[in-house]
Protein backbone atom coordinates (compact mmCIF):
# COMPACT_ATOMS: atom_id res chain seq x y z
CA UNK A 1 0.00 0.00 0.00
CA UNK A 2 1.54 3.11 -1.15
CA UNK A 3 1.17 6.39 1.03
CA UNK A 4 1.62 10.32 -0.15
CA UNK A 5 3.35 12.83 2.01
CA UNK A 6 4.29 16.26 1.99
CA UNK A 7 7.72 17.50 2.47
CA UNK A 8 9.55 20.86 1.84
CA UNK A 9 12.50 21.02 -0.02
CA UNK A 10 14.42 23.09 -1.67
CA UNK A 11 16.02 20.76 -3.98
CA UNK A 12 13.19 18.12 -5.14
CA UNK A 13 15.52 16.40 -7.47
CA UNK A 14 18.00 15.08 -4.92
CA UNK A 15 15.67 14.40 -2.69
CA UNK A 16 13.88 12.20 -5.66
CA UNK A 17 17.26 10.49 -6.01
CA UNK A 18 17.83 9.89 -2.62
CA UNK A 19 14.07 8.45 -2.05
CA UNK A 20 14.24 6.08 -4.56
CA UNK A 21 16.96 4.05 -2.15
CA UNK A 22 14.35 3.82 0.56
CA UNK A 23 11.19 2.85 -1.68
CA UNK A 24 9.99 6.20 -2.19
CA UNK A 25 9.71 8.91 -5.15
CA UNK A 26 8.72 12.57 -5.51
CA UNK A 27 5.66 12.44 -7.59
CA UNK A 28 6.12 13.79 -10.76
CA UNK A 29 9.58 13.49 -11.82
CA UNK A 30 10.32 13.47 -15.38
CA UNK A 31 6.49 14.42 -16.40
CA UNK A 32 6.26 17.30 -18.35
CA UNK A 33 4.77 19.94 -15.37
CA UNK A 34 7.91 19.11 -13.14
CA UNK A 35 7.04 17.72 -9.63
CA UNK A 36 3.89 17.82 -8.12
CA UNK A 37 3.51 20.54 -5.09
CA UNK A 38 0.70 21.06 -2.87
CA UNK A 39 0.67 23.27 -0.23
CA UNK A 40 3.90 24.78 -1.22
CA UNK A 41 5.23 21.61 -0.54
CA UNK A 42 6.22 18.42 -3.08
CA UNK A 43 4.70 14.70 -2.86
CA UNK A 44 6.51 11.84 -1.76
CA UNK A 45 5.23 8.29 -2.10
CA UNK A 46 5.99 5.87 -0.12
CA UNK A 47 5.52 2.20 -1.48
CA UNK A 48 7.11 0.52 2.08
CA UNK A 49 6.95 1.67 5.60
CA UNK A 50 6.02 5.60 5.65
CA UNK A 51 7.26 6.10 9.27
CA UNK A 52 10.35 5.32 8.27
CA UNK A 53 10.23 7.28 5.30
CA UNK A 54 9.66 10.90 7.25
CA UNK A 55 12.11 9.72 9.90
CA UNK A 56 14.67 9.07 7.17
CA UNK A 57 13.50 13.02 5.70
CA UNK A 58 14.05 14.81 8.98
CA UNK A 59 17.08 13.21 10.69
CA UNK A 60 18.96 13.28 7.52
CA UNK A 61 18.34 16.70 6.68
CA UNK A 62 16.87 16.06 3.38
CA UNK A 63 13.68 18.11 4.00
CA UNK A 64 11.04 18.60 6.45
CA UNK A 65 8.41 16.49 6.85
CA UNK A 66 4.64 18.70 6.92
CA UNK A 67 2.02 16.19 6.87
CA UNK A 68 0.29 12.70 5.69
CA UNK A 69 -1.96 12.97 2.86
CA UNK A 70 -5.34 11.20 3.20
CA UNK A 71 -5.67 10.13 -0.14
CA UNK A 72 -2.97 9.20 -2.97
CA UNK A 73 -2.06 12.48 -5.24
Amino acid sequence: MATDILVKTSNPAALDRTMNFFGAAVVGGGMPGGYVKIESCFVVRCFGDAGFIKSTIETQGYGEFVRELEELV
